[in-house]
């Protein structure tokens, strides 16, 4: 440690030494003002004694007794001569103190000079001159100074002994943070933060000097069903066990961090060849980070999709980079989740298209560019029972953009949030001009989406807006799909439950496409259930369909439910459902989706079905 590192190191303690030492010079100085006025009055008190016992002799010129009157100034040390005068100025007696001379602090003290005139009936006989060594006050100044540092050491020394403790707590409080602000605290490998700090490095590395970088993005498959199943607790588990797998698996010196959720990164140099390196790592962890996890004597199965980019050739930014290796992991995702995939230039041209449409979503939203499209729900008499609202995107240049295209970004972006306040603010708006019409309009059905309600904040909107808009449960109801529900039934705090309170009707979308079965239907207790199209779509030709179905819709009936038939497009399909006991159909067969002015020409066509007093069980 340099002598400037040492300085800064322990500057408090130089600080306090030095405030000390300012204490001691400034008492040292008042010190020296005082014993300077204390010598000064006792020569003066000395003199006018000793010169008082000389009158006599002065007067009769006795000057034994003069001689004798000044030996009396032995006493006083600190006197090194002393010279009686007549009145005239000669020297009568003289007296000079037989000790050696103090040298050098005598000379840099120098000689205090007292004079006192000898008066006798208000008449001077004479003068007393007295000489004094001054180098006494320095002496005693000299102790009172090596006194206050004693004093000031001692107290130092103190403080230190006490304090070091102290000091030591705060040091290893201060490393805990610095490891704390850098490393996450369940798994113990780097956070987001020295990630991107060692990317940013790495980036600049592969752009200057060309030494190549690998950057894997690793995501864990359905931890959401993993952690909802078994609990934070199997969640925390299989989190640790990914991390410390991804650890043993990699190099030294290759980065290994958790870089949010579920997500880790691998950050890897490559000397050459960094595509074959990159196939070659990626492949051992696909293959050895998803053995079975134990967890309380279960047994959890996990698996991965990782991301890959190559720097500098993908990306010449770390946050570029970190894009790429995303996109190129939800691309192994969506290819079927449990492999590996390399960011290509289609992915690029993909997150820039997708970059280009969430600017422009966000800002048609801004602008009232969203439309509700209705397709009108029919009982078996014909009558309209409902109505569901589907989202379209009307596009100032691309004209009408379907939900395909933009719901799902809306959904990974966070758009999803104010689509869903839209959708509503865009509802309110056409139920009002219907009924402005004098038409009856029956209760529309909004689809949500489990990602407009991921945040607490994100709720209390939703339940404001439809107090605020007056949206009340006559007027909708919400289909959410299995896994929306699934994600939320467990949750107190759910939207689920806070619309079940609000009395709002809630209805299972796309029925047999997620985690069917009879215990989650049993759970749910919502009082109306869609069969998915796919299932639909088979029911002339399979058997195997018309058994599904038939069992879903006497399951819906045991438990006091509504059936609907989603994408009923023939005449056999319809007639085959009704037989089956299916209450309520939709599909293109019966109505196209309309666009909001040309509703009620339909309400006008078929009449509407009284509204059922469907109630959906409190939570």
């Amino acid at each position: 440690m340099g002598a400037r590192s040492f300085i800064a190191y322990h500057r408090d303690v130089w600080i306090a030494c030095g405030a000390m030492l300012l204490a001691v010079f400034l008492l040292t100085a008042v010190q020296y003002v005082e014993l300077d006025r204390r010598f000064r009055t006792e020569m003066r008190t000395q003199a006018q004694i000793v010169g008082q016992n000389t009158s006599a002799a002065l007067i009769f010129n006795a000057a034994p007794d003069a001689f004798e009157a000044l030996a009396s100034l032995q006493v006083a040390r600190q006197v090194l001569s002393a010279e009686l005068l007549r009145p005239d100025g000669t020297v009568f007696a003289t007296y000079r103190h037989a000790r050696p001379d103090h040298g050098w602090l005598q000379r840099w003290a120098g000689v205090e000079t007292v004079q006192h005139a000898i008066t006798v009936g208000g008449q001077t006989v004479g003068r007393l001159v007295v000489h004094a060594d001054r180098s006494g006050i320095l002496r005693d100044l000299a102790k009172f100074w090596a006194g206050g540092v004693a004093v000031m050491a001692i107290a130092l020394g103190l403080s230190s002994f006490v304090s070091r403790g102290l000091r030591a707590t705060v040091r290893a409080a201060q490393e805990r943070n610095r490891y704390l602000a850098l490393h996450d605290a369940l798994t113990g490998l780097p956070n987001r933060a020295a990630f991107q700090d060692a990317l940013s490095a790495a980036v600049e590395r592969a752009n200057r000097q060309g030494r190549l970088q690998v950057l894997m993005f690793i995501d864990v498959d359905n931890f959401k069903q993993i952690n909802d199943a078994t609990g934070h607790g199997g969640g925390d588990r299989v989190l640790r066990e990914v991390g410390e797998r991804l650890r043993r698996i990699v190099r030294p010196g290759d980065m290994v961090a958790r870089i949010g959720g579920d997500e880790f990164g691998l950050l890897i140099e490559a000397s050459s060849h960094p595509g074959e390196a990159a196939s070659r790592i990626a492949a051992d962890l696909v293959e050895q980070v998803p053995r079975a996890i134990d967890f309380e004597g279960e047994t959890l199965r996990v698996s991965i999709s990782i991301g890959i980019a190559l720097l500098p050739r993908d990306a010449r930014t770390a946050d570029d980079a970190m894009q790429c290796a995303d996109a190129a992991m939800y691309q192994a995702k969506r290819e079927g989740k449990d492999a590996f995939r390399f960011f290509s230039a289609q992915l690029g041209e993909e997150i820039r298209r997708r970059s280009v449409m969430e600017a422009e979503l966000r800002a048609g939203l801004a602008a009232g560019q969203l439309q509700l499209h209705y397709q009108p729900v029919y009982d078996p008499a014909g009558r309209i029972a409902g109505m569901e609202a589907l989202a379209r995107w009307q596009h100032p240049v691309r004209g009408m953009v379907p939900p395909s295209e933009f719901i799902a970004l809306a959904e990974s972006t966070g758009l999803i949030v104010e689509l869903g306040l839209e959708a509503l603010r865009v509802l309110r708006a056409d139920i009002d001009a219907w009924k402005a019409q004098g038409l009856a309009v029956p209760r529309v059905a909004l689809n949500l989406a489990s990602t407009q309600f991921r945040r607490d904040a994100h709720r209390r909107r939703f339940m404001q807006a439809l107090d605020t808009l007056q949206l009340t449960p006559e007027d909708v109801e919400f289909e959410l799909t299995e896994t929306a529900v699934f994600e939320d039934i467990a949750d107190p705090d759910s939207v689920l439950r806070a619309l079940r309170r609000g009395g709002y009707l809630l209805a299972i979308d796309d029925f047999g496409t997620g985690y069917s079965s009879l215990s989650f239907l049993r759970r749910l207790k919502c009082p109306k259930l869609k069969i998915d199209r796919s299932f639909v779509r088979d029911i002339e030709r399979s058997e195997e369909a018309v058994l599904l179905i038939g069992s879903i819709i006497d399951v819906a009936h045991a438990l006091s439910m509504q059936v609907v038939a989603e994408g009923v497009e023939t005449e056999a399909e319809r007639e085959r459902l009704l037989s089956l006991g299916c209450d309520l159909l939709q599909g293109f067969l019966m109505s196209r989706p309309l666009p909001a002015q040309a509703v009620p020409a339909a309400l006008r066509a078929a009449p509407v079905q009284p509204q059922q007093r469907l109630t959906t069980p409190a939570a």
